[in-house]
């Protein structure tokens, strides 16, 4: 008997009520003593990813894939923090959760972890998963999608953090010593994200290597598609309509590319 793994109307209905809870987000003001529920909130988030991640590599390289990529989340925030490189000076305030060594939140690595993975997932079905990549007397993928692949994730992590920083700045979750054009946002800090997502994904080649041949389950960006969900109301709810309309979008692209199965965490 073949088990049913395809959990997508359960993740319309969370979907739903993170719109709900994205009002009270947007409208009541967030506290310092409320940071903890903020860490659970974010932890929560990510959960889905982390286990399609499991569910398709095993437990031990999709666990070591997780901690490579957190690592890797902490290392590109705190060297942002300490020389303003690649996203431009700035702060975050203590509202998600503790920062390790008093300058990153432990909560950092869930945030952006499924940002990462969602992305990268999405890319590799736009090149390297795409018929004719695998070249067929190697097995392995030429170089021309490769590149694709790289420059389609930092083009999609670019796409979503201009939904998320806009609302997170006017959150008070993090600060830019210089403001920018784009809500208060720098454009140093997108040209930054562009980078992050590009190295993210040169990561991602070096780490899951042939794994990538094999279509990952779709669950694998389930908590991006709820990620962007909550947030592209919150987006809403604070009158920031053009991230708001970006995060939209992104969703609809989400549920097209996935069929609508975006909760399926089948291995194909």
């Amino acid at each position: 008997m073949q088990i049913n793994w395809d959990y997508s109307k359960y993740f319309y209905i969370t979907a739903v009520i993170l719109i709900v809870v994205a009002f009270f987000v947007a409208n009541v003001e967030i506290k310092s003593q409320m940071a903890n529920i903020s860490a659970i909130f974010i932890i929560a988030l990510s959960l889905p990813c982390y286990a399609a991640m499991i569910l398709w590599l095993g437990w031990k390289k999709g666990l070591v894939t997780i901690v490579i990529f957190s690592i890797y989340a902490l290392i590109i925030e705190t060297l942002a923090i300490i020389t303003g490189f690649p996203y431009s000076p700035f702060e975050y305030t203590g509202l998600i959760g503790t920062k390790v060594f008093g300058y990153t939140p432990f909560t950092v690595p869930f945030a952006y972890v499924p940002l990462f993975l969602g992305c990268i997932y999405l890319a590799g079905n736009m090149t390297i998963l795409k018929n004719g990549s695998k070249d067929i007397k190697s097995g392995e993928t030429p170089l021309g999608p490769k590149i694709l692949f790289i420059a389609a994730t930092a083009l999609l992590v670019l796409a979503a953090d201009l939904v998320l920083d806009p609302a997170a700045v006017a959150l008070n979750f993090w600060n830019y010593l210089w403001p920018g054009f784009f809500y208060d946002v720098p454009l140093a800090n997108f040209l930054g994200w562009i980078l992050t997502g590009a190295l993210a994904s040169g990561l991602a080649l070096l780490v899951l290597g042939a794994s990538l041949q094999q279509p990952p389950p779709r669950g694998v960006v389930s908590s991006l598609f709820l990620i962007l969900s909550f947030w592209a109301a919150v987006c809403f709810y604070l009158g920031l309509f053009i991230p708001g309309l970006i995060g939209i979008i992104f969703v609809i692209y989400i549920l097209k590319e996935t069929g609508g199965h975006v909760g399926d965490f089948s291995r194909n």
